[in-house]
């Protein structure tokens, strides 16, 4: 592989740098004396500074090392029997090792300031990744729920109303034949309802805009132990109180979504969610004792998998001003704590 031009140049304006000292400020001729700073001040090697430079700005912090170690090599013997006393030295010193230390500084400076606009960027690219996957779920979900309507809800509503017509249309003095057909009518609008009630219920519980959080997140642990066998258990601490739309329904939607990740993917036989009330913020805590995961990697994978769910989390903490935590490790579990700021102007009223 060929040499970067960059480096070419420098080592050429180090050995032009190099000949200068030692073939014309060894005979310290009039010209040379009158003309050449360094030897009218005491010093020596300023003009390394030159392929310094260029080393510094074309090729950055590798560049710097590479100048600054060559031309002190190359100066050592000159160095070695030019003394002009203490002072000199010092300037000798001085000249060799600051504009090192300050091309240091200010390139690591640069590459701090580079790392974190990466790092801004790919948040920005998450953000952005995150906001077009969820307005596709969004309509994949409005799809789902219209082919639900269409294809369950409105076959049973059509359903019921052809035993309807039967029933009109059944003798009047065959009682028991009636009373069937009433009770299957009965029996298929119970279940009807109670399709149309699990549809409500996945879009937003009325029990968290009636009841507020716990009751909200009680009823939540309920249903996923008798779907998924789960030992759930949710504890409160502090006193419960209604807080604002927002905040509750941003802790249950996090909550709904850890549970659901516990339900999926962890294997886990136990899970806590912990509710702890304090007088300026909330604290939401859902550990398991499954299998765990490795957290870099295993949200890294899920988002580019288009899983975005933890993702989600972050952006609803984010949005309250909130903190959201994840600790896992494999084979010991998961735990995910998030922390909500309670708004001062929101009442803590109490609501059985």
């Amino acid at each position: 592989m060929a040499a970067s031009p960059h480096w070419r140049m420098t080592s050429v304006l180090i050995a032009l740098v190099t000949v200068f000292y030692y073939a014309y400020c060894d005979s310290r001729d009039s010209c040379t004396q009158y003309f050449f700073f360094e030897l009218r001040h005491h010093f020596i090697g300023l003009l390394y500074l030159v392929p310094f430079v260029y080393a510094t700005l074309s090729l950055g912090l590798a560049g710097a090392i590479a100048s600054w170690t060559i031309g002190l090599a190359v100066l050592a013997p000159r160095l070695s029997r030019y003394f002009l006393g203490f002072d000199a030295l010092t300037n000798n010193i001085g000249n060799l090792g600051l504009p090192f230390l300050i091309a240091i500084v200010v390139l690591l400076e640069l590459r701090w300031r580079e790392r974190h606009r990466q790092i801004a960027v790919e948040r920005e690219n998450e953000r952005r990744m995150h906001i077009e996957r969820v307005f596709g779920a969004q309509e994949s979900e409005r799809r789902r729920i219209s082919q639900g309507l269409h294809d369950d809800v409105l076959q049973r509503l059509l359903s019921i109303a052809y035993m309807a017509e039967s029933l009109g249309s059944t003798d009047p003095y065959e009682p028991e034949s009636i009373q069937a057909q009433a009770f299957e009518i009965r029996d298929e609008s119970i279940r009807l309802s109670d399709e149309l009630r699990r549809l409500s219920y996945d879009l937003r519980p009325s029990i968290l805009d009636n009841l507020g959080l716990v009751p909200a997140v009680n009823w939540l642990s309920v249903r996923l132990r008798k779907e998924t066998g789960i030992n759930i258990k949710v504890v409160t601490r502090g006193t419960a109180r209604r807080l604002s739309d927002a905040v509750e329904t941003t802790a249950f939607r996090i909550a709904q979504e850890a549970l659901n990740n516990v339900a999926r993917h962890s294997h886990a036989t136990d899970a806590v969610v912990t509710l702890h009330f304090h007088p300026d913020h909330i604290l939401l805590d859902v550990t398991d004792n499954g299998v765990g995961f490795a957290s870099a990697h295993t949200m890294e994978k899920a988002v580019l998998d288009g899983h975005l769910g933890i993702l989600g989390m972050r952006e609803r903490v984010a949005s309250l001003n909130g903190t959201l935590t994840i600790r896992a490790r494999p084979a010991e579990g998961t735990r995910i704590r998030v922390r909500l700021p309670i708004d001062a102007e929101v009442a803590p009223a109490e609501q059985q």
